[in-house]
């Protein structure tokens, strides 16, 4: 099956790069050795990591196949799976050509998608804890789907991972068609359990399995009354309630990506505003927690300003007039201040 998606790299985009040589820089800032408010290695032991696993992400197929005659017992064997190496839910669906990007191929015929919850207690320590947080999940990530398509081929079936350091499915249709939640405005998929704190992986199989239904809640509706991301994205990237591009019956906010590289790309700091505003960390769970960190996130957000970046660590009293204070990473803060 031929890919017909097309992807924009969030490392190597033409257009991140271009913006970055009209202004002289000779790196893309967020991914630069020598920020200011993140020790470079990190993201580099990540990108490391990646490529350490890219090459396990297929194999040899074990000859001797394990029986599949109940695809729906199959399918609880593969979720527990995946739970038991780090998954925090899964999804399976029917891959189409639209899940896979341009100038990719796969003769597979499922997707599952694993979702690895990103702790949401990290926003109230600002954009290195934030950071931080996703660089850990990016990678554990591509460890457990790799680990997951091993297990796949054991049973005597064709499997391939793709995860960051891939990046060959698009990852919100696959996910959405998985049943694992809706498309937002803030151009992420909201999960009931996780709203957008999350990162995936993702494999590729013919194991005989259950494709799960969509899981329809009510956050498209919802997006359309709510102003939260687009209020509070500093370049003002998010599109308006009502400019939205309908497929398939299914509303698809478009960023505008030139703007939102402005504060993704192009500074020191990590921003990733849109999913810490998104009330779906709590409004589809209920969870009494996540709802007094939100809370509390978004006291700051109001002290700090709306459309204004996340805050740099060092100096975050200063913006919120004391009303900032948080030690969440009280070794990272020391190892950001050894690098000045």
């Amino acid at each position: 099956m031929d890919g017909i998606s097309k992807f924009r790299s969030p490392i190597a985009d033409p257009v991140v790069l271009e913006m970055a040589r009209e202004r002289g820089m000779e790196e893309v800032p967020l991914f630069a050795d020598g920020r200011r408010n993140m020790p470079a290695q990190a993201w580099r032991a990540a990108f490391k990591r990646w490529a350490e696993l890219a090459p396990e992400r297929d194999g040899p197929v074990d000859p001797e196949r394990t029986a599949a005659s109940d695809p729906a017992e199959m399918t609880r064997l593969i979720k527990d799976k995946a739970r038991e190496l780090g998954a925090d839910d899964v999804g399976i669906c029917e891959l189409t050509p639209v899940m896979i990007n341009e100038g990719y191929s796969f003769p597979h015929k499922y997707v599952i998608s694993l979702l690895l919850e990103e702790k949401y207690q990290a926003v109230l320590g600002g954009a290195l804890a934030v950071e931080m947080e996703t660089i850990d999940v990016y990678v554990r990530c591509a460890e457990v789907s790799t680990e997951l398509g091993k297990y796949i081929r054991s049973l005597g079936y064709p499997a391939m991972a793709d995860h960051n350091g891939t990046m060959e499915l698009q990852a919100i249709p696959a996910m959405v068609a998985g049943g694992l939640g809706e498309m937002g405005k803030n151009g992420s998929m909201l999960h009931r359990r996780f709203g957008a704190s999350f990162r995936p992986g993702f494999v590729l199989t013919d194991l005989p399995l259950v494709p799960d239904e969509p899981d329809l809640f009510g956050v498209q509706d919802y997006c359309m009354n709510c102003r939260l991301c687009e209020n509070n994205c500093p370049p003002a990237a998010i599109a308006g309630s009502d400019d939205y591009v309908t497929t398939d019956g299914y509303k698809r906010w478009l960023i505008d990506i030139p703007k939102c590289y402005e504060a993704s790309r192009l500074r020191d700091e990590y921003c990733h505003l849109c999913v810490d505003v998104c009330p779906y960390v709590h409004k589809g769970n209920g969870d009494p927690e996540k709802r007094s960190l939100y809370k509390q996130f978004m006291g700051k957000r109001r002290k700090a300003g709306w459309r204004t970046p996340q805050w740099f660590l060092e100096d975050e009293d200063g913006i919120l007039n004391g009303g900032g204070r948080s030690e969440p990473l009280p070794a990272l803060r020391s190892e950001v201040r050894s690098q000045k």
